[in-house]
């Protein structure tokens, strides 16, 4: 290298700094070192401020869910405190006129005739809570002024729901109206329509009846609620929430009432399996006896039967084919619900079936010893059963049946069967015998419900029973018995030798 000092003079090129290369190393470690301080620094800043958020978000919502449950509390025990230690406040009843007159102002002297004080809600709060207790009490209002006694309300099932921070119950009910009780309203009901409004069809009178006067109430107490009605059935909204279903069906003078405070023994006879003929159906119906009409779907005169039955006061099942424990090898007919079916494929036969049922308010099962043993595949019938207005009566078709669980677990209005009627031999005397058993069990118990087939022997027994019969227990159709937790003891279950097979028994 000594030609290099030499070629530097010749080319007349600087001297070299001696410590050029350690400056550029220690200014490129100290840049290094400083990005890596920086990183280290940034990184612990959105650590530190993510934590510093959700710490922050988690007191909110702790302080917001100590709020609701306080607010809760404060509620449950103001009515806790009103249940124990009343206020009576005197109350003139509401108007109880039937259908208004037009351009009525009833509707101002139905709200004189209610204090402030008795509403059961904030007027003017705003909230979804009070909104449906607007509907409630505008409901109720409708069914005082139109004089609709208790047994004619049949509370199907009321869910709680929650909205945001609002809480509420979509209840679900059966009404039976009344029929025209006035005489110019019936000679009006019964007079042509005009030609230009012949082909105009519109609900019964007594349903006309109850909408006129709903609508009036709600226009009154809840006048920002929504009413929708089809035949059938209304719906009742406020807030863009469903809050009310109800199913009507309307009745003659015949129609069985029990007062509230009746506390006789009750004893209920359901005939299953109806349909296969009118003669069976017009035999039944000749014994003059409340009995409840369990109808298969399918049967040749299906219809006929169930419409016969309503127009005589009685009341009316839809007996629901459903799996067996023999199945494939055994089938309950067509429309058959099976354990693998959807909800969906279940709400399609319901409705089908229910289409060759009218008039049916309730449901029973007909064979099924597989389907009511399981408790998914009988959580779903009941939930369709739940959004078609029905209750339910498990005919204990296997000894482990659910069916009837399911139904109370789900808040149906639910029974199951006391006995058979015709589940030993096959005679007249025998379910005589049973008849009178089952008096015995509606003694003991206060309630009784049993379950028969339209046999001749069944038919001829229950036309001797009604002769002799202990008249000190009354005959009610299924819903008016008490709903409770238990209605049966292991003895009254029938032996296994009983469950469901294609003959005449199920």
């Amino acid at each position: 290298m000594e030609w290099f000092p030499g070629l530097r003079k010749r080319l007349r090129l600087p001297a070299p700094y001696p410590y050029t290369l350690r400056t550029i190393k220690g200014s490129m470690l100290a840049t290094l070192l400083a990005g890596t301080a920086f990183l280290i620094g940034y990184a612990t800043w959105e650590v530190a401020d993510y934590t510093a958020r959700g710490v922050l978000r988690n007191a909110f919502m702790t302080f917001e869910t100590a709020m609701a449950t306080s607010r809760l509390i404060a509620d449950k025990a103001e009515e806790a405190t009103d249940a124990l230690f009343p206020q009576p406040v005197p109350v003139e009843p509401a108007s109880l006129e039937s259908i208004l007159p037009p351009n009525s102002h009833l509707g101002n002297r139905m709200r004189d005739a209610v204090h402030r004080n008795t509403l059961p809600y904030q007027e003017g709060s705003g909230t979804l809570t009070d909104a449906a207790r607007q509907l409630d009490f505008a409901l109720l209002q409708t069914v005082l002024r139109l004089q609709l006694d208790q047994g004619r309300i049949m509370l199907l099932t009321s869910d709680y729901r929650t909205r945001g921070k609002d809480i509420y119950h979509l209840q679900r009910m059966r009404i039976y109206l009344p029929p025209i009780g006035n005489g110019a309203a019936r000679q009006a009901a019964q007079t042509p329509a005009p030609p230009e409004t012949a082909d105009v069809k519109g609900p019964p009178e007594p349903v006309f009846r109850f909408l006129n006067a709903l609508a009036e109430s709600l226009d009154i107490w809840a006048d920002r609620a929504v009413l929708t009605e089809s035949p059938g059935k209304l719906t009742l909204a406020t807030k863009g929430v469903l809050t009310h279903e109800i199913w009507f069906e309307t009745t003659d003078g015949s129609f069985p009432l029990l007062p509230p405070t009746d506390k006789a023994p009750r004893l209920t006879i359901v005939l299953n399996a109806m349909g296969a003929d009118k003669a069976t159906a017009a035999e039944v119906l000749s014994l003059r006896l409340p009995i409840t009409l369990a109808v298969l779907p399918y049967a040749k005169d299906a219809a006929a039967t169930a419409t016969a039955a309503h127009e005589a006061g009685q009341e009316v099942l839809v007996d629901m084919p459903m799996e067996s424990a023999q199945a494939p090898f055994i089938s309950a007919g067509p429309g058959e619900i099976t354990t693998g079916m959807s909800e969906e494929d279940m709400r399609i036969l319901m409705e089908d079936a229910l289409g060759h049922v009218p008039y049916a308010t309730g449901a029973s099962n007909y064979m099924g010893s597989k389907l009511t043993t399981d408790a998914a595949a009988s959580r779903r019938f009941c939930e369709i059963l739940a959004r078609s207005g029905l209750y339910v009566l498990d005919d204990v078709t296997h000894e482990e049946s659910i069916l009837y669980a399911e139904a109370r677990r789900r808040g149906l209005p639910a029974w199951r069967r006391t006995l058979m009627l015709n589940a030993g031999p096959k005679t007249e005397n025998a379910v005589l015998a049973s008849l009178k058993k089952a008096e015995e069990t509606a003694r003991a118990k206060g309630h009784a419900v049993v379950i028969g087939n339209p046999d001749p022997q069944v038919l001829a027994a229950l036309r001797r029973w009604s002769e002799e019969r202990d008249t000190g227990i009354r005959l009610v159709p299924l819903r008016l018995q008490p709903v409770e937790e238990e209605t049966l003891t292991p003895d009254d279950i029938s032996t296994p030798a009983e469950q469901d097979v294609p003959t005449v028994e199920h």
